[in-house]
């Protein structure tokens, strides 16, 4: 798992840390909200079209190739945004990040799923969706600090320093990303036909819920945050607030679910989530914003590990990587969606209706877990 998380952090923060320097830059150059909105959306463009096939690629020919395209990839995203600061290199930033990540993700994801025996594999996910708190934190103090201090183009340049370590890995150390190859059924596959098991088909819906309430979040909160006056160092820190708490509720996850049911941890959770998006609208302060964005995180934190436990313990021989695209496929309609709406619902009657919005998809992700 150690070299695992080296190729995860870096590339998750920079996905992470350049949305928020994306969003910002692009206020800044007169951007409206439902301009920010595509920005957003064009994160999962692309992967809403290659995530099944990058799975398919993973199970094929293992986890390296696809791994080192993601890297090269993000490398090239974050350098296009430093050497080119208009709005025409920030669509392209987003297509290539996205681009980037859909195919480091869902490799990294079969590879974790791969490690150890059958039972470690809940504390396997736990411990990956714990360096997606570490990366989203640094990604956002990475942003928000050099935006303030050295400007947007320097921000980009050092997510793109970040990227060295990963492909240095992947190019000189290439075993560790070896996995058991399961054999798969020979007939003629579709993606779809996955959601024919009904246990799968509910992680999948449930996950793809839960990543639509976190971007939700990613996207908005900054916009929200910069209306109301606040910088960008603190808004860093207030995304940075929020990242810290969910790796507080995921490393506490394993001694939750010795004592909860893993549908009750998600019901109560969520629950948790949704009343801190009820107040976000009348709060305008850092201190209020951090406070209540820590226990946003608190409840979110622990749906991601759940999510794609569930769904890895319920693939088909030979299909997981399949399965992780599939579900990253759904997982990016969310992508696309909650940014546009967001974007022309706040444009048309402010901040209130889409946090709100996102404390009703949380209620919907707690009714499902009790069925």
């Amino acid at each position: 798992m150690p070299l695992i998380l080296l190729l995860s952090i870096p590339i998750h923060a920079c996905y992470m840390g350049s949305k928020v320097v994306v969003s910002l830059l692009a206020l800044d150059l007169g951007a409206s909200q439902i301009l920010i909105g595509v920005l957003t959306a064009l994160y999962a463009l692309v992967p809403m079209f290659m995530a099944v096939y990058s799975g398919r690629l993973t199970d094929r020919i293992g986890m390296r190739v696809p791994l080192l395209i993601g890297s090269l990839l993000t490398a090239a995203a974050m350098l296009c945004g430093s050497l080119w600061q208009q709005l025409p290199a920030l669509f392209a930033t987003a297509t290539l990040m996205g681009a980037a990540f859909v195919f480091h993700n869902v490799a990294i994801q079969n590879l974790t799923g791969s490690r150890g025996r059958p039972e470690d594999r809940a504390g396997n996910f736990s411990i990956l969706t714990i360096s997606y708190s570490v990366s989203t934190f640094i990604g956002s103090m990475i942003a928000g600090f050099s935006i303030e201090y050295a400007g947007h183009g320097r921000a980009f340049l050092s997510f793109a320093l970040l990227t060295i370590l990963p492909i240095a890995v992947l190019i000189f150390h290439p075993r560790f990303t070896r996995a058991p190859v399961q054999g798969a059924e020979k007939k003629e596959r579709r993606a779809l036909d996955l959601l024919r098991d009904p246990p799968l088909r509910r992680a999948v819906i449930i996950g793809g819920l839960m990543i639509a309430s976190d971007e939700l979040y990613g996207f908005y909160m900054p916009i929200h945050a910069y209306s109301a006056g606040l910088s960008a160092s603190s808004i860093g820190l207030i995304l940075g607030t929020y990242a810290a708490a969910t790796f507080i509720s995921r490393l506490l996850l394993p001694f939750i679910t010795r004592r909860v049911q893993p549908n009750e941890v998600i019901f109560w959770f969520m629950l948790l989530s949704a009343s801190g998006f009820l107040l976000l609208p009348a709060l305008t302060t850092f201190h209020l914003l951090a406070l209540v964005s820590f226990f946003i995180g608190i409840g979110s934190g622990v749906g991601p590990p759940l999510a794609m436990t569930l769904a890895y313990n319920r693939s088909p021989a030979g299909r997981t990587g399949e399965v992780a695209g599939l579900r990253l496929t759904l997982n990016n309609v969310a992508r696309i969606v909650i940014p546009l709406a967001s974007g022309m619902l706040g444009a048309a009657l402010g901040s209130a209706p889409v946090f709100w919005m996102n404390a009703a998809n949380l209620a919907a992700i707690s009714w499902l877990s009790r069925r």
